[in-house]
């Protein structure tokens, strides 16, 4: 299965710091060489314009996974104004051209549901996405309609419940289910 454009879920009782309760989109995938995703649902505590002063833009950062977390990662929409991204699908890409998207922001050409900025990234080796797939560490999505550039609260529940009504018994779980 190819992977790339697809959710991964976080299952309920994960007891990972970084992916617990998360959902991770799929930005890149190759069975033998890994995969490569963003965390979708964790917010960083710094503005973009804290980390790089020169842009003046108030937008959000997120915290992409545990991977190069000193390293600024971007997924957009718009190939039309910021050359040089990665087309994950259709309708998104990551990466390109730092300058374009810079311009980009400064010019208000691009606006917060088209472009989202990331802290590191998550990664896997050749064939650990699938172990910990089969090891049924994720729940696997692949919801089209949803514009993953946009912020949801409630990103993680609603997936969870998308993909099986009967996990609505896990979206108000504490941390820890095995402390309770």
């Amino acid at each position: 299965m190819d992977y790339k454009g697809k959710l991964l879920i976080s299952k309920p009782i994960s007891e990972d710091y970084f992916f617990s309760k998360s959902v991770v989109y799929i930005t890149d995938y190759e069975l033998d060489k890994g995969a490569i995703g963003f965390i979708l649902n964790k917010a960083y505590t710094k503005k973009l314009s804290e980390i790089i002063p020169d842009i003046d833009f108030e937008i959000d950062v997120y915290i992409g996974g545990p991977v190069s977390q000193d390293h600024l990662f971007v997924l957009h929409s718009r190939p039309d104004i910021i050359d040089g991204g990665i087309p994950i699908n259709e309708k998104y890409y990551w990466s390109g051209d730092f300058e374009d998207m810079k311009v980009a922001l400064r010019e208000n050409l691009i606006n917060h549901e088209e472009i989202r900025f990331f802290i590191g990234y998550s990664g896997w080796k050749a064939q650990q996405l699938e172990r910990e797939i089969a090891n049924d560490d994720w729940l696997i999505n692949e919801n089209k309609e949803l514009n993953i550039l946009k912020w949801d609260n409630n990103l993680w529940k609603n997936q969870l419940i998308k993909i099986d009504k009967n996990n609505i018994i896990w979206v108000n779980s504490p941390k820890n289910p095995k402390l309770n």
